[in-house]
């Protein structure tokens, strides 16, 4: 065997090496993604336990109030991203859309009341439309 050879050979052994040890390392880079995921979503999830559904409806309910006119969904996106990075943007959107077309109002507090509300869909702004107030009180008694 010649010099050459020699080298070729311990070239394609490191490169095979290389190539073990990449893949092993996105294997555990994927591992431990899961575990970061794992460990956040119990506890990320929301201000005490909030809903996906919740946490948007009220952002979109506090925002056209702040502004008092229909918003976009950037806009929406944009203030989640403030309060939560657990849920990617396309995951809002879609709850945004999903909450628009949901036929039961959506329960929310609001400075220690609950109200019910529902957001409409306008081209490409939403809105929100209270259905009805009531007290927290209330709402536990037929919990």
């Amino acid at each position: 065997m010649g010099y050459e050879d020699s080298l070729r050979q311990a070239r394609e052994l490191l490169i095979s090496e290389i190539n073990h040890l990449k893949d092993e390392l996105a294997k555990k880079e994927q591992h431990l993604r899961k575990l970061d995921s794992f460990l956040r979503e119990p506890y990320t999830s929301g201000r005490n336990g909030t809903s996906l559904t919740k946490s948007v409806v009220e952002i979109v309910y506090r925002l056209v109030k702040a502004e008092n006119e229909p918003i976009t969904a950037k806009a929406v996106v944009k203030e989640f991203f403030k309060h939560r990075q657990d849920v990617n943007e396309s995951t809002i959107r879609s709850t945004l859309y999903q909450v628009s077309r949901k036929q039961k109002p959506t329960e929310i507090e609001v400075e220690g009341s609950v109200i019910a509300v529902e957001i409409i869909k306008d081209g490409p702004t939403y809105d929100v439309a209270v259905v009805s107030e009531a007290e927290p009180s209330f709402k536990e008694a037929h919990a």
